[in-house]
């Protein structure tokens, strides 16, 4: 009988064992493969350290490395002291369509990168009104291509995370420091020092890492915005690398140089990152009495109104033009219909890995202890340590003298699309799981519920909202991806974004609009589809 038991839970967690080591045996196995090719390279190098100083010597990189971290930090920097005044405008202003101002808020995080850049081309572009504006006053001559336009595009992305983030902290400072406030008479300062910095002065260093770790590794922006030479990244210096001069070796140079930024990256947000209770409720505003005059009140809205012009006009911009380009040009069906399908295909497997990673893991969080749970997030830590670009280098490298890549286009982007959103998704589902076994763990036992009836009754109903929303939301971030399968991809038979990025190329605009217009769709359907069909019934 013991036998049994023990037989029974080892079976038990053997989709945790896996969860738990295959992404770590991929990355080793990546970072290996890139390592063994970089290795000749550096031929006479005593140790490590003397391989870095050998690379880093390179020009070339160390441009590289310079824009990957300025742009970097000057994107976290802009992104978060916008975020601050628009977060504390939404904190204490109350009004009709609140929740779907919010809602806008959390569009960029799904819309497909390469449409939002369409957006903004059609606004900030040539021939934009906002470039229109500055270039006829004489302020200045603006492109949005370099510097300026990859800082636009990263602001766009993450000035609403940001937002939500910060707007988070001010609805979680009590009620009764505001009332206190208010009876005090303190001026706008006094609270700012007293009230709003103590929670700032927590939150900000989390948001600074976040966003940095994000625009360190943002491919899709550079490789459409980018000015040349001067604005190229680590990881469009991969791509290039492999794409277009087919030299492995500088590859994978700058891939082993890539995950180590990345990995210092990731301790640095880690331990300056702190845990907080953001709760759910986006609702009410501040009540306090020193925003009750009207400059106040006008600072307030009109920051909000330009907030929300920043973010609507290109998703509009977008729209119209995808509609107009439609109507004007009719889709190629028979080059379009594949992509989408091949984009599809693409999100179902990415799905389906994600939900084999983060399913086990999030279940064997919630029955570890102290330290031990820790363990956990080492093979989340290891995908944000290898990025995406650089894991498919190694992974090039690895498979590209075996076998065709580009019969294995589809199946590695789906993977490494699904091990991308891993992070994500076990911040969705963890917190959920352990709810679930604080609340109904011991009457499960009591009743002696089997395992397959607990999974039915209680697990299932309880789990359809986050299993949703993580399933929608690596659904969409897949099917708008441009990263991977820019790497393995052929041109001859792309996906959705892939064949949008080709029209680009070719300067056929009407015809890119339209087919972003068709990827936005596809993308928010398939969202929709996991968030609200599975989640439907869930109330809770």
């Amino acid at each position: 009988m013991i036998r049994q038991a023990s037989h029974k839970a080892f079976a038990n967690g053997i989709p945790a064992i896996f969860a738990f080591l295959a992404p770590l045996t991929l990355v080793v196995a990546s970072i290996g493969a890139l390592w063994s090719m970089a290795a000749p390279t550096l031929e006479g190098t005593s140790s490590v350290g003397s391989a870095l100083g050998a690379l880093l010597s390179d020009v070339y990189v160390m441009r590289a490395v310079r824009f990957t971290l300025m742009q970097a930090a000057l994107s976290a920097l802009l992104s978060t002291l916008l975020a601050i005044p628009l977060a504390r405008a939404l904190a204490t202003r109350d009004f009709p369509g609140k929740g779907a101002v919010l809602s806008l808020f959390g569009a960029p995080f799904i819309l497909p990168v390469i449409v939002a850049i369409l957006g903004l081309l059609a606004i900030w572009g040539k021939n934009g009104p906002i470039h229109a504006l500055v270039t006829g006053t004489g302020i200045a001559n603006f492109s949005i291509y370099g510097l300026p336009g990859i800082l636009l595009a990263h602001i766009f992305f993450n000035l609403p995370l940001a937002t939500r983030i910060l707007l988070q902290g001010w609805l979680t400072i009590p009620s009764e420091q505001w009332r206190l406030a208010s009876q005090l008479g303190m001026s706008s300062s006094t609270i700012a020092r007293h009230i709003e910095w103590p929670m700032l002065k927590e939150r900000l260093p989390g948001v600074l890492a976040i966003i940095f770790l994000l625009c360190a590794t943002s491919f899709t922006v550079v490789l459409a915005l980018g000015g040349g030479p001067k604005a190229t990244t680590i990881e469009l210096a991969i791509y290039q690398a492999i794409r277009y001069d087919f030299d492995l070796e500088r590859a994978a140079l700058l891939a082993c140089l890539q995950i180590i930024l990345c990995a210092g990256l990731a301790v640095i947000s880690r331990l300056i990152a702190q845990d907080h209770d953001t709760g759910e409720s986006l609702g009410g505003a501040v009540q306090r009495g020193d925003r009750t005059s009207i400059p106040a009140r006008l600072m307030d809205w009109s920051i909000i109104i330009l907030a929300l012009a920043f973010l609507a006009m290109p998703l509009l911009a977008a729209f119209l033009r995808g509609a107009h380009g439609l109507m004007m040009n009719p889709f190629d069906a028979a080059a379009l219909l594949p992509a989408a399908l091949r984009s599809i295909a693409v999100a179902m497997g990415a799905c389906l890995v994600m939900g084999l990673i983060s399913l086990p893991l999030a279940q064997l969080s919630i029955h570890l202890k102290g330290k031990t749970k820790r363990l956990v997030e080492l093979p989340g830590f290891a995908i944000m340590v290898a990025p995406p670009i650089a894991l498919g280098a190694g992974l090039f490298i690895l498979l590209h003298q075996h076998i065709p890549i580009d019969r294995l286009a589809l199946p590695l982007t789906a993977l490494l699309n699904g091990l991308q959103a891993v992070p994500f998704t076990l911040i969705l589902l963890t917190p959920a799981m352990g709810q679930i076994k604080r609340d109904y763990g011991k009457q499960i036992q009591q009743l002696g519920m089997e395992r397959k009836t607990a999974i039915r009754l209680v697990h299932w109903p309880l789990m359809r909202k986050p299993i949703g929303l993580s399933l929608g939301i690596t659904a969409a971030l897949s099917i708008g991806d441009l990263g991977v399968i820019a790497l393995f991809g052929s041109p001859t038979a792309p996906t959705l974004p892939l064949y949008l990025y080709q029209q680009m190329g070719a300067y056929h605009m009407d015809q890119a609009y339209g087919s972003g217009l068709i990827l936005t769709l596809v993308a928010f359907a398939f969202f929709l589809i996991f968030d609200k069909g599975l989640a439907g019934r869930d109330k809770t």
